[in-house]
Formats: C-alpha cells, sequence, structure tokens
C-alpha cells in the first residue's frame, strides 16, 4: 500500500535545510538535495512519502501549473538480473575460446 502524497507550495531555505510552505499553511521538512535546493523561492508541486512528523521525502518536484515529468526510476533487480546475464555470456564466451586455442 502507497503512502505517496501530493502537495502544492513555495520552498523555502530554513535553519535545518528546505521547507515546503503549503497554500493551507502547512511546513514539511524536504530532502536536502540538489533537486530540491534548485526550486528555493519557486512555487512547486512535490509528490513523495511523509516521514516523521513533518518530514516529506521527495519522488518528484517541478514547477506548479507545468505538466508532471515523466518519472525515471532505475529498477535495482532489473538492474542485477542483467549483470548477471552478461557475466554468463561473458564467461561462456571466454570458455569457448580458451577452448578453441
Amino acid at each position: 500500500m502507497s503512502n505517496t502524497t501530493h502537495l502544492t507550495g513555495i520552498v523555502e531555505r530554513a535553519a535545518n535545510g528546505p521547507v515546503l510552505r503549503t497554500d493551507g499553511g502547512g511546513t514539511w521538512e524536504l530532502d536536502n538535495t540538489r533537486q530540491v535546493r534548485k526550486f528555493i523561492g519557486s512555487r512547486v508541486e512535490v509528490v513523495g512519502e511523509r516521514s516523521g512528523f513533518n518530514g516529506f521525502t521527495c519522488e518528484q518536484i517541478w514547477l506548479a501549473g507545468q505538466p508532471r515529468p515523466a518519472a525515471f526510476k532505475l529498477r535495482l533487480e532489473f538492474l542485477l538480473a542483467a549483470a548477471f546475464v552478461a557475466y554468463g555470456l561473458y564467461a561462456t564466451v571466454s570458455a569457448v575460446v580458451s577452448a578453441l586455442r
């Protein structure tokens, strides 16, 4: 079950890092990442999950009023499977080449 939340507000600088001041008057502490910091002073939309009392982990952030950008998620399990397949192919080709010598 996903607890994904969509918020809109203005990203501001605070003592503990960036915060999102929402239209309803709430304040959320955002991740202090480059992705978030580049929006300081801008009105944004944020999708993510609540963490702790007033923390918010951003999955995506974009300028308010703009279309939501396509999400890119690198799925670790697919990357690992591809690495094992590539290694298997490498080992097979190496064994064939060494047997032919």
